[in-house]
């Protein structure tokens, strides 16, 4: 009795566990039209092609999300040399004190209401961003898939980001 019982209850956990994997997975379809890499068509990757006031910002920006991107979506990966050679031409390095507390600020404000959406978005407008021929910063990140490596939760579609460190 207690044999079957436990059966049971197992087999009545996994099912469980199996639809709500099976919903997660699936990400709208009304977003399958948009997720390109055509600015035209897909507002985030227009959103990130646009330039911030601040050309301190501009320069974190891209950075975080690049390395957003690679660590988000499935199969992307960093070029470090690549990004190496960004942050050189940017200035990176030349970014301090008080100018690169004021940037992170801008920077991360336009991260503020990451979600799904925008990474799955993102992630499938990756290569226009950072491909070979990278409008933001070229040949930074290696594309992949497409798609972000979690599924979706529709109850929980926020993205937690860090923040970028600030410095005294």
């Amino acid at each position: 009795m207690a044999h079957s019982f436990r059966s049971g209850l197992l087999a009545a956990s996994l099912m469980i566990a199996c639809a709500g994997l099976a919903a997660a997975a699936e990400m709208p379809a009304s977003w399958k039209k948009s997720m390109t890499g055509d600015p035209a068509k897909n507002h985030y990757v227009a959103e990130a092609l646009k330039p911030l006031a601040n050309p301190d910002a501009q320069t974190l920006r891209v950075v975080k999300l690049a390395d957003t991107l690679a660590r988000l979506c499935s199969g992307a990966a960093l070029d470090k040399k690549a990004l190496y050679a960004f942050m050189t031409e940017a200035r990176f390095a030349e970014i301090k004190g008080k100018a690169y507390n004021e940037a992170a600020f801008l920077a991360d404000s336009s991260f503020r209401y990451f979600d799904y959406r925008a990474l799955a978005h993102l992630c499938a407008g990756s290569a226009t961003l950072f491909g070979p021929q990278g409008r933001l910063a070229p040949g930074v990140l290696k594309p992949g898939k497409g798609r972000p490596t979690a599924s979706y939760d529709p109850d929980n579609p926020l993205v937690p980001l860090p923040p970028l460190a600030r410095k005294s």
